[in-house]
């Protein structure tokens, strides 16, 4: 009988086998390299072109670039006569009398060039932006009907910022960072990278004759008055020169005169080595490292030259973000680079502020720059060129070892048997010396960058390349368990991959703090650092001042102000401050002092001592119900325009502060919900964008089958399954969770039982990952190229994930349709509130307050404001919608956003509803986990969920020795 068994098992595990050679033979399946076995070519070429098609990056510029083809080497063209190069001229326009060419955003406009030669072109445009968008004009470019290399789809023309000649000062003395002032002007640019991976310009192939370039904005509007077509330059080398004389010249760092990113602003240290400096004030002293920090990033400062001649050139800097490794800076004079030594000059690793004077990089001689007396610029634009292989090569691993990754669970599954071996060899020929290889590759880049400093045994920079070479080393050492450590590889926060894109990310981030930079003559009068006793004496001088009243304290009480405790940090509070000080107070009459919060959770034991704030601003949304039910908040209801400030935000975001027939808070910020996905992998498998749940299920075996899959919110929720993640597919499926009254949960009804039963199935029959600790890494190496995530997610992906810009979209929640055809996309949206205390003394005052806080017109002056001297981290997620629409957003995905909107809602918070969030993700739980049956998870739940409310009810007066008193009605219903 034994034995029998085990001749059936060696006969079903041949035909495993077989089925897995047939399916390796006949499916395309990505890869990572050829194979070198002559019986697999055939196999690998179709992985190879599929491997292309994935990527979806056709041809990259560094390949499209060929030596073999002719430079254009003679003088510049001018083409200025733009209505005879335009083909359609209703894209003409006037810009200070001069006829110019318009493009507006989703607008594409066709021009005809004539090429003297058929070479390499630099292609030059003199534009204009003359609106007030913070983000750059973003243009796709095509050459006579296609794109000759990817990098053409996304080009950026940036807009020139300047700030205000005075610094603001908030209410405590303190300069905070000015917003800064976009300068509608003329500016000139060479077609180039957008990821400022090179300094130089794209050469260009233009044929001889008549050549058709199409411009698409994608993002903003640009207007230009000229093209220009020019030879590649080269860059002289300097001349060595006698210095001589006493001429001193110092520029602050933080004194910058134009930037191309309105977010590069100057910073506050409190150092004795920085100028200006107070002990107990802020000011501006510095250029912020955490500003200037991204490759493209660029810098202009004036001065002025009263004796013309020879000048060393010096600067007080500090480069902590790069350890072991230089940050490199291209020096522009008067607008260019004057030497081949002043492309890419590195700034080296220092932790503190140090001064360096510009020198040669192979005789350490200082520079030596000719000065003419006058006006002049300086510009520092931070570089990648001397990295840019590295960073191509790394993106070609993670191509590749994903593309291995998903061969071996197309191989093996998902789910890798530790017990079953499979000779991973025999399947993939030459994995083990692909391995290897990789490895030995990683090393090289490594050793190539040591080149930049010699001097260390190791670069801290990059130490993520370091961990992958030897991680895939220990792989390639114990090949018989690569199935099992396959995750390793490429998915999961300790992957491979995770690393290399860490790595990438890493090498974006280029902060170069600088104190101020001078030219001079005698090194005598380059200023000396403040001695040690001297700054032991500022130390201790700072420590008793800190005794003092702290800015923004909860304990700086005046009783005639409006007190406003705001859970935000501190750069939020300065610009609300500032608003309300030029805003709000002119308007009214009414002084605000603000707080920043201490802590949220504890505004019911403040209530309860008498020292609670007239207004708490940006609370989670969860929190008014608590403090609401306990009688200590202010219902909105009762002021007489209460209804017209309703109507600011989706009607959805107003249940969760709902109590009875009074709403006791405003929605703050909202969340949102959408669908991400990888526009690459998705064309490459030729599925569109899915509208319905029903759709996504219908591409999972396709997914699947390439070792791919779907992300559902519940699955990256640790533990707790939060209303967000559970709510959305039963209310598609018509359920709810309460009915007009909440004594008895509704989610024992059917049309909830089938809504629990289809979130469910996602995972116990179409096997969707149930734990992603991380969609975000998952996303980005493409295991998981489909999924529904949040606000959150779309901020880090947008800010912390450069090697798939691009490549990424968002678009609207997948629904259910309902028996009218139409698609029901519901989900949460709650975020922060804003509530008024029953106890304020100054009720009306705190809702004239909430009022102007909440209007369109502060809350674009805010969002825009903190996105533009912030950055793209800093975006505002207000929920004002027509606010909302007036955000500088990138217009495409705001609109999705839009549309979401209108099936935004929240699930009502009443007394028990923490029990119903806790077991409807005990039943989901359960179901997945362990299997048990749904319609008994459900009623188990229902039994705990209708004692506890009863008990809460009880608790809060509506039920007396085991009768109602009186019903508590359903938010969702009583808020119309």
């Amino acid at each position: 009988m034994v034995g029998g068994i085990f001749l059936i098992y060696i006969k079903v595990k041949k035909i495993t086998l077989i089925a897995i050679i047939i399916i390796l033979t006949f499916t395309q399946i990505p890869t990572y390299t050829k194979v070198e076995s002559s019986g697999n070519q055939e196999i690998t070429k179709k992985r190879v072109n599929l491997t292309n098609t994935t990527s979806a990056l056709q041809e990259k510029y560094s390949t499209y670039v060929d030596d073999s083809r002719k430079l254009y080497s003679g003088a510049d063209i001018l083409i200025d006569n733009i209505e005879g190069i335009v083909t359609d001229h209703k894209f003409l326009d006037v810009y200070d009398g001069k006829q110019v060419v318009r493009i507006d955003q989703n607008k594409e406009v066709t021009i005809r060039i004539n090429a003297p030669e058929s070479a390499f072109y630099n292609i030059g445009l003199s534009y204009i932006i003359d609106d007030q968008n913070v983000l750059p004009t973003q243009i796709e470019m095509q050459l006579n009907g296609q794109f000759p290399f990817y990098e053409l789809r996304n080009l950026v023309f940036e807009s020139k910022w300047k700030s205000p000649d005075v610094n603001p000062q908030d209410k405590y003395g303190n300069e905070i960072v000015p917003q800064p002032i976009k300068v509608i002007d003329w500016q000139e640019k060479y077609i180039s990278d957008a990821s400022y991976r090179s300094s130089e310009p794209f050469k260009i192939f233009l044929d001889k004759g008549e050549n058709e370039i199409s411009l698409k904005s994608t993002e903003g509007n640009l207007s230009f008055r000229s093209i220009r077509l020019s030879k590649p330059t080269e860059l002289p080398n300097y001349e060595k020169a006698e210095v001589s004389g006493d001429n001193f010249i110092v520029i602050q760092g933080q004194d910058i005169a134009y930037r191309n990113d309105s977010s590069i602003r100057a910073g506050a240290l409190f150092s004795v080595d920085l100028t200006p400096y107070q002990t107990d004030k802020r000011v501006l002293n510095y250029l912020d490292n955490q500003s200037f920090k991204r490759p493209g990033h660029l810098v202009e400062y004036e001065f002025e030259v009263n004796e013309p001649g020879f000048y060393y050139f010096g600067f007080d800097y500090r480069q902590n973000a790069k350890a072991d490794f230089p940050v490199f800076v291209n020096i522009f004079i008067n607008q260019g680079t004057p030497f081949q030594e002043f492309q890419n000059y590195p700034f080296h690793y220092t932790s503190k502020f140090r001064d360096v004077t510009v020198q040669d990089p192979v005789t350490k001689e200082n520079i030596p720059i000719f000065l003419e007396a006058g006006q002049h610029t300086i510009g520092f634009a931070i570089s990648l060129d001397h990295l840019k292989p590295t960073i191509e090569s790394v993106e070609r691993l993670i191509n590749e070892i994903q593309s291995m990754s998903l061969e071996m669970t197309n191989l093996a599954g998902p789910n890798v048997d530790r017990h079953r071996d499979i000779n991973v060899e025999e399947f993939i020929p030459g994995v083990t010396e692909q391995l290897f290889s990789w490895a030995e590759e990683m090393n090289e880049l490594y050793e190539d960058l040591r080149v930049f400093n010699p001097t260390v045994n190791e670069l801290g920079a990059f130490t993520s390349l370091k961990i992958a070479e030897k991680q895939v080393r220990s792989l390639a050492n114990e090949i018989d368990k690569l199935l099992v450590r396959k995750n390793e590889l490429a998915t999961g926060t300790n992957s491979v991959t995770a690393y290399l894109g860490n790595l990438i990310q890493d090498i974006n981030n280029n902060g170069l703090a600088i104190n101020q930079f001078y030219f001079y003559q005698n090194q005598e009068d380059i200023p000396k650092r403040k001695g040690f006793f001297y700054k032991q004496f500022a130390k201790l001088e700072r420590l008793v001042k800190s005794f003092g009243s702290q800015d923004y304290a909860v304990d700086n009480i005046n009783p005639d102000h409006l007190q406003v405790w705001v859970n935000r940090p501190r750069q939020y509070i300065e610009i609300i401050q500032q608003l309300i000080d030029e805003q709000f107070t002119p308007q009214t009459g009414i002084k605000v002092d603000l707080s920043i919060m201490p802590d949220q959770n504890k505004l019911i034991l403040a209530n309860a001592a008498n020292k609670a704030p007239d207004v708490a601003v940006g609370v989670n949304y969860a929190l008014p119900f608590e403090i609401a039910i306990r009688g200590a908040l202010q219902d909105l209801t009762e002021f007489e325009d209460f209804n017209e400030v309703k109507t600011r935000f989706p009607e959805g975001l107003h249940v969760p502060a709902t109590v009875k027939d009074g709403i006791y808070a405003l929605p703050d910020t909202m969340n949102f919900w959408v669908l991400f996905y990888r526009k690459d992998i998705l064309d490459s498998l030729s599925l569109p964008v899915p509208d319905t749940i029903d759709q996504v299920r219908t591409y999972l075996p396709e997914l699947q089958r390439r070792g791919m899959n779907f992300f559902y919110p519940t699955a990256g929720m640790a533990g707790l399954k939060i209303f967000a993640g559970t709510m959305p597919i039963i209310y598609q499926n018509g359920g709810r969770f309460y009915n007009e009254t909440i004594g008895r949960t509704a989610l024992n009804e059917s049309a909830s039982i089938e809504g629990m039963r289809q979130l469910t199935e996602l995972f116990t029959i179409y096997n969707i990952p149930y734990d992603v600790p991380s969609f975000y890494q998952q996303f980005r190496d493409g295991s998981l190229p489909i999924g529904i995530s949040d606000y959150f997610m779309y901020n880090l992906i947008l800010n912390a994930a450069p090697e798939i810009a691009n490549s990424w979209d968002i678009a609207l929640m997948p629904g259910i349709k309902n028996a009218n055809g139409e698609v029901e996309r519901w989900s949460a949206g709650g975020a922060e509130s804003n509530l008024i205390f029953k106890d304020s003394t100054k009720r009306d005052e705190a809702w004239e307050f909430l009022k102007w806080w909440s209007s369109t017109e502060v809350q674009i002056a805010f969002g825009n404001t903190l996105q533009t001297t912030y950055g793209e981290e800093y975006i505002w997620n207000t929920a004002n919608m027509e606010a909302y629409a007036g955000l500088p957003w990138i217009t495409a995905h705001k609109n999705v956003v839009i549309e979401q909107t209108e099936w935004l809602t929240e699930v009502p918070r009443v007394p028990g509803s923490y029990m119903l969030e806790r077991e409807i993700s005990n039943a989901y739980n359960s179901i997945i986990l362990d299997g048990q049956n749904l319609r008994n998870a459900i009623d188990l739940a229902s039994k705990r969920i209708n004692r506890e409310t009863l008990r809460k009810l009880e608790e809060f007066g509506y039920i007396r020795n085991g009768e109602f008193i009186e019903q508590y009605p359903n938010p969702e219903f009583t808020n119309d």
